[in-house]
């Protein structure tokens, strides 16, 4: 139709699809935001932990941002080399599989899908939550807002991966520039003349800070990293050669994030910044450096821009993860299916209808999911790093292989270590939820994938199975007047040339039955037509219906029912509501009879206008 054009543009054809992959700047564009968006963040969840044990504390900040810097350096490094190994992408799942063991993998995936749903609501949500700050009028409006702007992305990227990348590059980049910006004047210029704030921030001793304090600030400040992982799913919307535009992709990533989040870790803590809950950390530092000027008030949108463009890494990476676990029968066949646009509607669809859920059940509220965040991922990053330290393991000596198991190893040390302090220290908070999730989704996953492998047992042809051989046919033809369509039914009956033809009328009128049965004699006098008028003295037709049909089956057990239903066609889909009510009732239940076939004949009115059709 002409409204799905002009929303998601015209059709493509396969061939177009090597014009519709990325190159590097499209490809950060659209894989980026997710990461990139948790500097405006990272080092704020770090500082509020440490307040909590005096202002003396958030020194340490500076060694825990160090840490997750590493932790990201290990992260890129090791996953250049999984994209490497595997240019189909997958990431933690495939490897995982492959490594592991399905489970391993399976796992992975799970954690992976449900971060990228909270990804979504999580991103959205702080989006909005920066933009009624600056506007608070609009705050009895901000679930309306945060479904609105979950459905635009959403729209963004049923059009294509291009289209999307192209929208999305102007504040992802704009973002990248003003925060490298900031941090390098804050780092070179303006920290040499703030000796006397950092005296005013000695130190506290480390016994007077309790490692457990450490601990979960660490594995706060680890939610900076989020989204690192997007690209080794998303290989495959890369321009040939695929493996090393994602690679560099993702190493440009690293950097940024890296420089970024530290830089921003290192400004605010030498300029004296304590977190509060009116104005973020990185506000705080671009109004100390800059002032309240146009860079302040730019910086602003740019960070609610960036914030709420963080979802679009997972429309990307959401997607790609779900047909790879379909291919392998985990989930559903249906995200195997690409649309018009080439890309994996199915899963655009589902992913944005789950996390518009989340936004309504947790009213808009991004600190009520923020502790549902990083659990998944961390837990994927974790069987990731396990499973490349277990290939190199097992794989010939090879340059780079020890450099490569000592990184991976300390790199699952470090994700583990954030999801048993994540899950310890936000379980009340709501972990909980992701912690029931997952084993409650896997077994979702492993009915589907048990249902799949069921199913192709059954169908499997083997040396005995019985040639296929022709069956004498009954077939039935519910009657509930004599009319046109009736007669192009019994037609279409006739031409299957049956052993045995009924007209099946249901009588809740006598009268009504001897109109009926005078008016097909005249219509319908072949005698290969048998007309069959039953009784109903509770004036319902369907039960005595499909009970007469239950006893053709039993009485020719050895051939085949056919119940051929007509239905009525009609040209618009309003008008559906107003036929077809006792064939759909009818189809409904005969589809689960083993000894019966069901045929549906369409009959369309003449001069009616076309069907409606959707393409």
């Amino acid at each position: 139709m002409e409204w799905r054009r002009v929303l998601f543009g015209r059709p493509l054809k396969d061939r177009e699809e090597t014009g519709r992959k990325v190159i590097v700047p499209q490809g950060l564009a659209v894989l980026a935001p997710d990461a990139l968006s948790s500097v405006a963040y990272g080092t704020q969840e770090i500082l509020i932990v440490l307040s909590t044990a005096g202002i003396g504390a958030l020194w340490f900040s500076l060694p825990i941002s160090s840490v997750i810097v590493l932790l990201l350096a290990f992260l890129v490094f090791n996953y250049r080399q999984i994209i490497a190994a595997y240019p189909n992408g997958g990431g933690a799942y495939i490897i995982g599989r492959d490594t592991l063991g399905p489970w391993s993998g399976v796992l992975a995936g799970t954690a992976l899908l449900i971060d990228y749903t909270l990804t979504v609501s999580v991103s959205v949500t702080a989006g909005v939550a920066a933009l009624v700050s600056a506007f608070p009028s609009l705050l009895p409006w901000t679930v309306p807002i945060c479904v609105l702007f979950t459905l635009i992305i959403m729209m963004v990227n049923l059009r294509g991966v291009r289209e999307s990348a192209s929208l999305f590059m102007t504040p992802t980049y704009l973002f990248i520039v003003m925060v490298l910006i900031m941090a390098f004047y804050g780092v070179f210029k303006v920290v040499p003349d703030a000796k006397p704030i950092h005296q005013f921030f000695a130190p506290s001793p480390l016994a007077v800070v309790a490692p457990i304090l450490l601990l979960r600030a660490f594995s706060s400040g680890s939610s900076a990293l989020t989204g690192v992982e997007a690209v080794s799913n998303g290989v495959p919307i890369f321009r040939s050669p695929a493996q090393k535009r994602a690679r560099t992709t993702l190493l440009f990533l690293g950097i940024f994030l890296g420089a970024m989040f530290l830089g921003t870790s290192i400004v605010s803590y030498r300029l004296g910044i304590v977190p509060n809950n009116q104005v973020t950390v990185l506000q705080q530092v671009a109004a100390r450096l800059f002032g309240h000027s146009i860079y302040f008030y730019l910086m602003s949108f740019v960070t609610m821009a960036i914030l709420a463009v963080a979802a679009n890494t997972s429309f990307a990476g959401f997607p790609q993860l779900a047909s790879i676990m379909a291919r392998d029968q985990w989930m559903p066949r249906m995200f195997l299916s690409r649309g018009d646009r080439l890309v994996y509607q199915n899963g655009i669809l589902v992913l944005g209808t789950f996390a518009i859920l989340l936004i309504i059940i947790f009213k808009g509220d991004t600190d009520a999911l923020i502790p549902l965040y990083a659990v998944g991922v961390y837990m994927s990053f974790t069987i990731a790093m396990a499973s490349l330290v277990k290939k190199r393991w097992l794989e010939s000596p090879a340059p780079g292989r020890i450099s490569t198991i000592i990184t991976a190893s300390l790199g699952a040390l470090l994700t583990s270590a954030v999801v048993i302090i994540s899950v310890i220290t936000k379980f009340t908070e709501g972990a909980w939820i992701v912690v029931i999730a997952i084993p409650l989704i896997i077994m979702s996953l492993r009915a589907v994938r048990r249902h799949y492998q069921m199913v192709a047992d059954h169908l499997r042809l083997s040396d005995l199975d019985v040639k296929p051989e022709a069956k004498s046919l009954v077939v039935v033809v519910p009657v509930a007047s004599v009319n046109k369509m009736t007669m192009a039914t019994i037609a279409t009956a006739l031409s299957m040339n049956p052993h045995e033809l009924i007209a099946l009328h249901i009588s809740t009128s006598r009268e009504r039955t001897q109109q009926v049965e005078q008016r097909f004699k005249i219509w319908a006098p072949d005698p290969r037509v048998q007309f069959v008028s039953i009784e109903s003295q509770y004036r319902s037709v369907l039960r005595p219906m499909v009970r007469y049909i239950d006893h053709l089956a039993n009485l020719f057990a050895k051939g085949r029912v056919i119940v051929v239903i007509p239905e009525l066609v009609v040209g618009r889909r309003w008008q559906n509501v107003l036929h077809n009510h006792m064939a759909f009732a009818l189809e409904a239940i005969l589809v689960f009879r083993r000894e019966v076939s069901v045929t549906v004949v369409p009959y369309h009115l003449p001069g009616q206008p076309p069907p409606e059709d959707d393409n």
